[in-house]
């Protein structure tokens, strides 16, 4: 485990980092209401989006690279393009910050975005309307997280549900976790969901579970970080043999997903929140943000 390299965004406090779908550039949301694009193996920036009236929560790419979609606490999904820097369209359907957007794997021609409001849109961007094709308003608070693969989308929310949709056959899987929830990630495999929970109890400050997806059991549980407050992200490396998760002691934690020890522990510059991760989807490396840096992670070496 080794640290690559490590730069300054320049943006405020960083609200999340991504990389892109083949893992060679990476998008930062900044608090100064900015997206930049990254080379982060050259800590060099391409680009700067603006468009958005108070800070960005979140981003993706699109699967060619060619478009962003980014989220605001001003209650708008931006729609832009990459080379230009042109907002295409901006969506304001939201009653709240949206905290999550992303593409749909295979075209990219659909946005989810999620929200504080509780409501999950889907916008397609083919139609000439700026209306949501589909909403999702089953959650009771607000929409934390969002992760899917070809034909299932997976919701969190704070009102302590993981919700799947499977939009083939138009039906929903709710599982009861008992803790708000502030991250939950479909496995590599599809086989099992990995999910965050909020945990202030004074026995302990934070927990993850790995959950069947199809049955709801409770395959394993890992400890040792601190979750008591902020939205901490977590997911799988690419095998499914490891579990990682941001804390807010300034630790990215390693946890070896059966025997659920800690294997290893990438420590930041000081103790403040690691709130937000991403892993290559090719390599095994890894982007994480801490108050204004972005750390990338070698986790051969």
């Amino acid at each position: 485990m080794s640290l690559e390299a490590k730069f300054d965004c320049g943006q405020g406090a960083i609200r999340a980092v991504r990389f892109n779908k083949n893992g060679n550039y990476c998008i930062t949301c900044g608090a100064d209401r900015t997206v930049k694009l990254w080379n982060p193996f050259k800590q060099l920036k391409l680009q700067t989006y603006s468009g958005h009236n108070q800070e960005v929560l979140d981003a993706d790419c699109s699967v060619d690279h060619s478009f962003l979609c980014t989220g605001s606490a001003d209650k708008s999904v931006n729609y832009i393009d990459v080379k230009t820097g042109q907002i295409v369209r901006k969506y304001k359907n939201h009653l709240g910050r949206v905290n999550c957007v992303r593409f749909n794997l295979e075209e990219s021609n659909v946005i989810l975005s999620g929200s504080i409001d509780g409501k999950v849109f889907f916008y397609d961007l083919r139609s000439r309307t700026y209306d949501p094709l589909q909403e999702i308003d089953d959650c009771k608070d607000s929409v934390t997280h969002i992760d899917l693969n070809d034909h299932e989308i997976l919701v969190s929310c704070l009102d302590k549900r993981v919700r799947l949709y499977d939009v083939r056959y138009g039906k929903m899987k709710s599982d009861y976790i008992g803790f708000p929830v502030t991250c939950s990630t479909l496995s590599k495999d599809d086989q099992c969901l990995l999910v965050s929970i909020l945990d202030n109890s004074k026995t302990s400050f934070g927990r993850l579970l790995l959950i069947d997806k199809q049955s709801g059991e409770m395959l394993n549980e890992y400890k040792g970080h601190i979750n008591r407050e902020y939205v901490v992200e977590s997911c799988m490396n690419n095998n499914s043999s490891d579990v990682i998760s941001g804390s807010e002691d300034g630790i990215v934690y390693i946890w070896d997903v059966v025997e659920a020890k800690v294997k290893h522990k990438l420590r930041h510059l000081n103790p403040k929140t690691v709130h937000s991760i991403s892993y290559s989807p090719l390599e095994d490396k890894i982007l994480t943000a801490q108050e204004k840096m972005v750390f990338l992670w070698d986790l051969t070496k």
